[in-house]
């Protein structure tokens, strides 16, 4: 197949100083009690202790932690990753986590593959812990789109006993997006919908700090089952309280132009009317790397203890073989014959609801219900 791009997730580490209920990899929460370093893994239901070694940030002792057990690729394993990845293909990579700010030697990483992809083709997903930890000179020479999460105001409408993340995450994201935005980063705001931010009064209270810290660009983006999100699901909108909740966004980016308002492609489907080409572009263009280093088809194909959700989605490890040749295998054939037969379903709600016999058939069935709602309800043919 001929791509235009390869567009990568990297969640190169899983250290986070966050323990958000949502998390969709299931992030390490690593936290500091006295002389200990404590490690919450397994939906933060398994604990772990080690002492703090003296005159080093937690963050990086943790990743030594997670390296010397496999979990994560060490620094000469993270640069072998870019060594395979380059091909004929133009590569855009988006260096996401847990929070890869946190750890140090990620900088190095970072730097390396703006120098071999250009500065064009790098983004960063991060938190305000990690932007904290940085001047935004920098980062500003080799990164091109910073990109955060931002779901929730402290307002009335969206309480600080929000459950979904932890108190001050929101805030120390579009503190520090902010710091980087008046650097010359291109800034855009995740916003995953949920119940807590689809009435009327929150959306107009998010939207208005994005615009008043200057972001560039609001993402919405549709609540995944996965990761910590397995045990969320409660928590997900239904379709009429999705498109409810893009009409009011949509129009207060007509109305004060920053931050635009774009569509993850797994609510395009729902909300667009020219469906002429189909808005999933897992495997045609976009992948995802595990932290330690599996290339799998998509960045939400993550079970809720931080594994893949099954072997079906993952390709090989992007540390061990080069690009071309985990993509030459018959799994990827498959993927490549099949992109289309659930033409604007999103196929990791198609794993999940699909009947098929094989796993693998299931990502490719018309199971998606957002997709079936379109489908039925504007007469949709494919």
């Amino acid at each position: 197949m001929k791509r235009e791009k390869l567009d990568i997730i990297w969640n190169m580490s899983l250290v986070c100083p966050w323990d958000c209920a949502i998390c969709c990899v299931d992030a390490y929460h690593v936290i500091r009690n006295g002389d200990s370093i404590i490690l919450k893994s397994e939906g933060l239901n398994k604990i772990e202790r080690y002492k703090v070694e003296n005159g080093k940030s937690i963050y990086d002792q943790a990743a030594r932690i997670f390296q010397s057990k496999g979990i994560e690729l060490n620094l000469e394993q993270k640069l072998k990753v870019l060594e395979n990845l380059q091909c004929e293909t133009p590569v855009k990579i988006n260096f996401s986590g847990g929070d890869p700010l946190v750890v140090s030697e990620n900088f190095e990483v970072i730097k390396r593959a703006s120098e071999i992809f250009g500065r064009n083709h790098i983004q960063v997903s991060t938190t305000g812990a990690g932007l904290s930890n940085y001047d935004p000179s920098e980062l500003v020479s080799f990164i091109n789109k910073l990109k955060f999460s931002y779901d929730g105001t402290n307002g009335k409408y969206y309480p600080k006993e929000n459950p979904n993340r932890p108190i001050g995450y929101n805030n120390s994201n579009l503190t520090n997006a902010n710091r980087f935005g008046k650097a010359g980063v291109y800034t855009i705001a995740e916003i995953p919908l949920t119940i807590r931010n689809t009435n009327e009064s929150e959306i107009s209270l998010i939207y208005e700090n994005l615009n008043r810290a200057g972001i560039d660009e609001a993402l919405l983006m549709r609540l995944f089952p996965v990761g910590r999100g397995f045990n969320r699901r409660l928590e997900t909108p239904s379709p009429e309280q999705y498109i409810k909740t893009i009409d009011k966004f949509m129009g207060l980016g007509e109305k004060y132009g920053k931050p635009i308002v774009r569509l993850q492609c797994a609510l395009k489907y729902l909300y667009s009317r020219d469906n002429s080409q189909n808005p999933c572009d897992l495997y045609r263009k976009s992948f995802a790397i595990t932290n330690n280093g599996l290339l799998i088809a998509s960045a939400w194909a993550i079970g809720p203890t931080g594994r893949p959700l099954d072997d079906v989605w993952v390709f090989g490890n992007i540390a061990e073989k080069h690009i071309d040749d985990i993509l030459n295998s018959e799994k990827a054939r498959y993927y490549e014959k099949h992109l289309n037969d659930n033409f604007g379903h999103c196929k990791i709600f198609s794993f999940f609801n699909g009947k098929k016999e094989t796993l693998l058939g299931r990502i490719f069935e018309k199971k998606d219900p957002i997709a079936l709602y379109t489908e039925s309800n504007i007469n949709i043919i494919v």
